[in-house]
């Protein structure tokens, strides 16, 4: 790591963080890593049926938040449940 320029350590922490971002955070394109478990899975599962598996385990996380009072929160996971609604 002793090689790396200012430079490039600067593109390599923005492109960590832009794809944390959009990982967790933004709900058009989070899957809050279910992708990285849904690897492991039966590979045979349609994309329907994924996306389908997501909302219900979206809905599990947005009724926890709800339950804590972290409203914010749960308003993005019922923004990206609506989000994968209209996938189907």
């Amino acid at each position: 790591m002793d090689n790396i320029s200012e430079e490039e350590y600067q593109a390599l922490y923005n492109r960590i963080k832009q794809d944390l971002y959009d990982e967790f955070i933004n709900p058009e394109t989070a899957t809050y890593g279910a992708d990285v478990l849904r690897q492991k899975e039966d590979k045979e599962s349609t994309e329907k049926e994924i996306i389908q598996e997501e909302i219900e385990q979206l809905k599990l996380v947005m009724k926890k938040y709800e339950e804590s009072e972290e409203y914010e929160k749960a308003a993005v996971m019922k923004k990206r449940i609506n989000y994968l609604r209209r996938q189907l």
